[in-house]
């Protein structure tokens, strides 16, 4: 993929989660201080938090001039072109700010940039701010990152209604907040208007099947079979990999409950998900999962090199960054994800970016003035200028939009993206919310894969992935 802010195109999202397991290797790292043991217990979410001052910074009087660092993986032409615009504009704003910062893919002096960071953390000497690809919510469990809540009640821009609620939530852990999501582009449906039309199939959103039995009975029409081979696929429901929170929830089900601190995930809705995944193999696509991978890149998204724009599938799952990433060759339209036969609406997914100051940083104020800043407004640039990557704040301008959309697509479409995804954030699922988000992420993924092979049962896969996940969630929180 080519979002250049997304962790693509130098990370598929397995490998964006498998960062996500670094932290949870080196937790024990971040729990060293200057000239303590490795084996010393970890600090805790709960241990006391930095708190805000009457002056702009804990350590310097307003009128001195202060540098803060801002620790980043962003390397494109366009990021390196606007982040810093955005920059500029905040440092105009507080002219005794200057921000120290590299735009070069990872951590000053190179290194696996979640290594260097929490090194870093533990040694006393973190970035004053940093920019993650892996949710707060399970650095703040670990409690390397500063709880931000106090500040937040005190913000003038980044107060907590300001967000979407579950964007927020996966900054969140116990009650606490340990950073901000900047971004929240949302999932949908992608279909290719020219094969519907082939079919005599309506190519109007509103028309759009609302319930899973109604897509898979599209699905019946769209797909063909030649010589016994699947030459086109209607819709893939496994395929992409960052969604599963969204099919749960969307079936009245959930993988995992933050607020109660348990997985969910051999629910009998989640079942009832899965065996209707294995109707659309064994009915629509000749029942051997092997064959059907060899068919084409069914995980590839509505990118180049996946099914969808090699013309072997005609509906595909992505987010409001594709219009200005995927540069799909056809007509295409987008819709929201039908409901379960135990949904009561449609609900969407989200891929953020999230801001967070780091535990000992030296200016608290400043430090969150910078956050705020990346959070609200500068996401809010970033947004009109670059990629439509739907901005995570709710307090944006009402006449906005992406300008590359317009560019391509034109003013009136432009417009009408922007308004879609923005609305449909507000019934966004659950989701980036665990403190073991990459383990748990494996683990649905070979037993969805066990499933497919029909090496289990649904119920059997399930029931085993709930055991693992939930054995693995208590002996990392137990040591901590």
């Amino acid at each position: 993929m080519s979002h250049s802010i997304r962790p693509c195109p130098t990370l598929n999202r397995r490998e964006f989660l498998r960062l996500a397991g670094i932290a949870g290797s080196a937790a024990v790292v971040a729990s060293c201080t200057p000239g303590s043991s490795a084996t010393q217990p970890p600090p805790t979410g709960n241990a006391e938090e930095p708190q805000p001052t009457d002056t702009p910074s804990s350590q310097a009087p307003a009128a001195e001039q202060i540098t803060l660092s801002w620790w980043n993986q962003f390397f494109t032409p366009l990021c390196q072109e606007l982040f810093p615009q955005i920059i500029q504009e905040f440092e105009s704003q507080h002219p005794n700010i200057k921000v120290e910062y590299e735009l070069s893919g990872g951590p000053p002096g190179g290194g696996e940039y979640i290594e260097v960071l929490l090194a870093r953390i533990a040694a006393g000497n973190p970035p004053d701010t940093c920019t993650l690809w892996t949710p707060p919510s399970e650095f703040g469990a670990r409690g390397a990152l500063m709880a931000i809540d106090e500040l937040m009640a005190g913000a003038a821009k980044a107060k907590p209604d300001a967000f979407y609620e579950k964007p927020l939530k996966s900054c969140q852990w116990k009650g606490k907040t340990y950073g901000l999501p900047a971004s929240a582009g949302a999932g949908c449906i992608f279909f290719n208007k020219g094969l519907f039309e082939e079919k005599g199939i309506s190519t109007k959103r509103e028309d759009f099947p609302t319930t899973w039995e109604g897509l898979f009975d599209l699905c019946r029409k769209l797909t063909t079979v030649e010589n016994g081979e699947v030459t086109l696929a209607g819709f893939v429901p496994w395929a992409q990999s960052w969604l599963r929170p969204v099919y749960a929830q969307n079936n009245g089900g959930q993988i995992f409950s933050a607020d109660e601190g348990v997985y969910k995930i051999n629910s009998s809705n989640n079942v009832e998900m899965l065996e209707h995944w294995l109707k659309y193999l064994d009915e629509l696509y000749g029942g051997d999962i092997e064959a059907f991978n060899l068919i084409s890149n069914w995980g590839g998204d509505v990118y180049p090199e996946g099914a969808f724009q090699l013309g072997k599938a005609a509906i595909d799952a992505s987010g409001a960054w594709a219009p200005t990433d995927a540069q799909i060759p056809f007509e295409w339209e987008i819709a929201k994800f039908p409901v379960g036969p135990r949904g009561e609406k449609s609900h969407t997914g989200f891929w953020p970016n999230w801001w967070a100051m780091p535990k000992g940083v030296k200016f608290v104020n400043e430090a969150f003035l910078l956050t705020e800043h990346f959070c609200t407004d500068g996401w809010v640039y970033w947004y009109i200028n670059g990629t439509m990557d739907t901005p995570a704040w709710k307090n944006i301008p009402p006449d906005i939009f992406c300008k590359a959309v317009e560019k391509t697509y034109g003013t009136e479409r432009a417009i009408d993206f922007h308004k879609f995804f923005t609305e449909y954030l507000n019934d966004a699922a659950e989701m980036w919310t665990s403190p073991i988000e990459n383990f748990a992420n494996d683990t649905l993924g070979q037993t969805i894969d066990e499933v497919l092979h029909k090496a289990k049962t649904p119920e059997e896969a399930l029931a085993n992935a709930q055991e693992l996940c939930q054995t693995k969630l208590q002996e990392t929180l137990e040591s901590l």
